[in-house]
């Protein structure tokens, strides 16, 4: 028989597979209406304008419940915050399969969105708590692939399922899935040790803020600036190589191609991580490199191998950020560490799209557009550089106290 310290040993795996299975159900809600947009157009006899507002009220919560999100986890159980993150993804996910009218449908993706995002924040805490002695970076680059893996899945998929079926059948598969899911969130969570469950003085969210100092927050904004010039790529590349001659198929191609880059490389950057730590420096390389590519998409039209080098130097970036929370935060602070990490990403998601967008709209070219995309991601690499000088500054602080 397995020794209980040979049990905890394994028993980590199963809760990295059980946080795997949750964030894919993020992936899964978020992506699940792209691939069945037309259709949902077609039926409800919405304009344009207002399907892109589906995307966009899923993304809303998290700018306002992260940081709440994550002060929760790290003065309350995760358990019961969990499974009420469950219900609200599961009602507001079939809200949107049975509803008959925009509002519902609109009502159904901000209730997923509060709880998706508030997930998103107790899932990487989880990891740090069973992952924090060993293998960290292993574990959060595996964590790192299931939202790319879930886009893959819709993207391949869902349309298909939509043209067969109507597309409420995948909305509501994914509703399925989510009581699934939940289930074994409810049967499989568990701490690492009751040693992990201190008795402290409450703490209120704004003096927990005060405490967690400043490299946080540019480990934040360097995922914020991340977020956003992948998010603008993803949105408006499509377009682009649609007028440059390509088909709607070969554009969907090309697009594809960098999402595959995270999928089979996060894993590895994660171990890279484990064996030589530096993760800003990794974090560093791709922001700067992702910066010069999507400025070269102004006079190149090597569009294959500039995306086949966006999936390479992308895949750098994920990883590293989730493992610097819990080396650079107390372990009580680490859940709030990853609330400020997820308003700042969604604070990239919501904004970014509208201004390079606004750009194309003014000068009628996407030059702009792509000068403002590789803005994002140098500044990816500033703020990195200055999360580096604030944690050296901060450890030599603590060492003369």
């Amino acid at each position: 028989m397995l020794e209980r310290g040979e049990r905890i040993e394994s028993y980590r795996w199963a809760i990295l597979g059980m946080v795997y299975l949750s964030i894919l159900s993020f992936a899964l809600i978020f992506q699940s209406i792209p691939p069945i947009l037309p259709l949902i157009i077609s039926e409800l006899h919405i304009t344009y304008a207002q399907s892109g507002l589906l995307m966009s009220l899923f993304a809303l919560p998290g700018l306002f419940i992260s940081l709440l999100g994550g002060f929760l986890s790290d003065r309350y159980g995760m358990r019961p915050l969990g499974m009420g993150c469950f219900l609200l993804m599961i009602g507001g996910t079939l809200m949107v399969g049975l509803g008959i009218d925009l509002w519902i449908l609109g009502l159904g993706r901000i209730i997923a969105g509060i709880g998706a995002f508030t997930l998103s924040v107790f899932l990487p805490k989880l990891i740090s708590q069973w992952f924090k002695d060993r293998e960290l970076g292993f574990a959060m680059g595996i964590y790192n692939t299931g939202v790319p893996l879930g886009s893959v899945i819709c993207f391949g998929f869902f349309g298909n399922l939509g043209s067969l079926w109507g597309w409420r059948f995948p909305i509501l598969l994914t509703g399925g899935y989510l009581f699934i899911t939940s289930f074994l969130f409810l049967i499989l969570y568990q701490l690492p040790s009751s040693s992990n469950m201190k008795n402290q003085k409450p703490v209120g969210i704004y003096k927990s803020l005060n405490q967690m100092g400043f490299p946080i927050w540019w480990i934040a904004f360097s995922w914020l600036w991340f977020n956003a010039g992948f998010v603008s790529f993803a949105t408006f590349a499509p377009n682009f190589f649609i007028e440059k001659g390509f088909t709607i198929e070969q554009s969907g191609f090309l697009l594809g191609v960098p999402l595959l880059g995270s999928l089979f490389l996060s894993t590895p950057t994660g171990y890279l991580v484990d064996r030589f730590r530096r993760q800003e420096w990794l974090i560093g390389i791709g922001g700067i490199a992702l910066s010069i590519l999507t400025f070269t998409f102004n006079f190149s039209s090597s569009y294959l191998l500039l995306v086949i080098l966006m999936g390479i130097f992308s895949a750098l970036i994920p990883s590293p950020i989730y493992s610097l929370p819990p080396e650079t935060l107390k372990q009580e602070n680490v859940g709030l560490g990853f609330g400020v990490i997820s308003t700042c990403s969604s604070i990239g998601l919501f904004v970014a799209p509208y201004l390079v967008g606004k750009a194309k709209d003014l000068t009628g070219s996407y030059h702009w557009s792509f000068i403002l995309i590789s803005l994002f991601f140098l500044l990816v690499m500033i703020s990195i550089f200055f999360a580096h000088r604030s944690r050296i500054s901060t450890d030599y602080t603590d060492l003369k106290r």
